[in-house]
C-alpha cells in the first residue's frame, strides 16, 4: 500500500490529519498542535482516522502535547475510525481516544491484556 503524504487542515474546529506521519509530517504535527493548542487550555480535537502512517515518534509527540494541554488544564482529544492504522496504534500504546467526531469521549475498551 502506497502512504499519502501528510496533510492536515481545521474543519469545524478539528484538527483533520491524513496521510503518512513521517519525518516531514512529525514536524509538522508538533507545529500544528501547538499552534491550534493555543493557550493550551481549551480543547482540541485531532482526527487520526485518515492517517496511514503513524510511527512510535508521532505517538510520542502526541502524549506530550496531551500532557501538556492537561497540566494547564485543557484537553486533546484524539479521534481514529474503527479499523484504521491510527486506531490500532492508539489501541496498542493504550492512548485514549474515540471513535468518532460525534462521540461523547468515552474510549473504546482496548482489549489488550496487561
Amino acid at each position: 500500500m502506497l502512504e499519502q503524504n501528510f496533510e492536515a487542515d481545521v474543519v469545524d474546529g478539528t484538527l483533520v490529519v491524513r496521510g503518512a506521519v513521517d519525518d516531514y509530517g512529525i514536524i509538522a504535527l508538533r507545529n500544528l498542535l501547538a499552534e491550534h493548542g493555543g493557550d493550551l487550555t481549551g480543547r482540541l480535537v485531532v482526527d487520526l482516522s485518515e492517517v496511514d502512517y503513524l510511527p512510535s515518534v508521532a505517538v510520542g509527540v502526541l502524549t506530550r502535547a496531551m500532557g501538556a494541554m492537561r497540566r494547564a488544564g485543557g484537553e486533546l482529544d484524539l479521534v481514529a475510525r474503527r479499523g484504521t492504522v491510527a486506531q490500532r496504534v492508539l489501541m496498542v500504546c493504550a492512548l485514549p481516544y474515540r471513535e468518532s467526531v460525534d462521540d461523547d469521549f468515552d474510549p473504546p475498551d482496548a482489549g489488550v491484556p496487561a
